[in-house]
């Protein structure tokens, strides 16, 4: 069997003719609406996606609040002093109803961009989406995967505000926890199984990268000092040993995020394969 590094990979036509016939008449055509929204986009659920409540946008804030309340906590205990530092009051409820004002509902805008930031949750994430000839349909990196599919739906739509290719960055970080993507999810799955594609799996895991090489290439040959290559090989020994330290932190972490992934419920993505396919997806449990 081809080893999974050496997958054939479908070519940038190939993969628009896939996303073609995953969704003949778009991604907010009427046969879309109908799987995730047959009760009408106005009353459906995932409305919220779009137009969170003065609750939603509050907790939201919080959690965006606490997180960079943590991020500057170690710098603050080096900077006490430091005002810029100081610690700033949470966002209150009261503050987000002064401000919050409903919004127009955009039928087909929203319904194309959830179907879109679902998408490039299943097909991008770090996730495999494989054709029924055994091909992987990569949509490119996490960048890349988003313009591929701003692009996609410019090369569709005529009112397609194109040329953001952020626009799908990150699928649904934002609004994931708005409502329940399980609809999208099982719409995307049940047509990708319908191809006879499938879908593996792959645990989030953060790496390092480390550039020093490429800084190196870019040095010319006039600039060799010996005393500064003595100096240099004893920084690189402990840029080396600093390396070694955080990827043996970050292994730690992965374990650990591993272990209490068993202890909760899939994800959504995972769930709503689960409900397609009748079994998990390659990869999960994550091992």
């Amino acid at each position: 069997m081809m080893n999974e590094q050496q997958r054939e990979r479908l070519s940038d036509i190939e993969l628009k003719e896939l996303f073609d016939r995953l969704f003949p008449h778009g991604f907010a055509g009427a046969d879309v609406q109908d799987e995730i929204a047959p009760e009408g986009w106005a009353k459906s659920r995932l409305l919220a996606c779009f137009h969170p409540s003065p609750e939603q946008v509050f907790k939201e804030r919080v959690q965006v609040h606490r997180n960079i309340e943590g991020v500057i906590q170690a710098r603050r205990k080096r900077e006490p002093s430091n005002p810029d530092l100081a610690p700033r009051p949470e966002p209150t409820l009261e503050e987000v109803r002064a401000e919050w004002e409903e919004t127009e509902v955009k039928t087909e805008d929203e319904i194309m961009e959830l179907v879109g930031q679902c998408l490039w949750d299943v097909f991008s994430d770090n996730h495999e989406v494989i054709t029924a000839d055994g091909r992987v349909a990569d949509t490119g990196s996490f960048r890349g995967s988003s313009a591929f599919l701003d692009e996609y739906l410019s090369g569709r739509i005529g009112s397609w505000p194109e040329g953001d290719c952020m626009r799908f960055y990150m699928g649904t970080i934002w609004t994931s926890g708005r409502a329940d993507l399980s609809p999208v999810y099982e719409t995307i799955f049940r047509r990708l199984k319908a191809l006879g594609a499938d879908w593996e799996y792959h645990f989030p895991e953060l790496g390092v990268v480390d550039l020093s090489p490429l800084r190196e290439a870019q040095q010319k040959p006039a600039d060799y000092s010996p005393s500064e290559a003595f100096a240099k090989e004893q920084q690189e020994k402990e840029h080396e040993a600093e390396l070694e330290q955080v990827r043996a932190e970050l292994a730690e972490i992965h374990e650990q995020a591993r272990n209490e992934a068993m202890d909760r419920p899939p994800p959504t993505t995972v769930r709503a394969y689960q409900a397609i396919y009748g079994r998990d997806p390659k990869g999960w449990p994550p091992m």
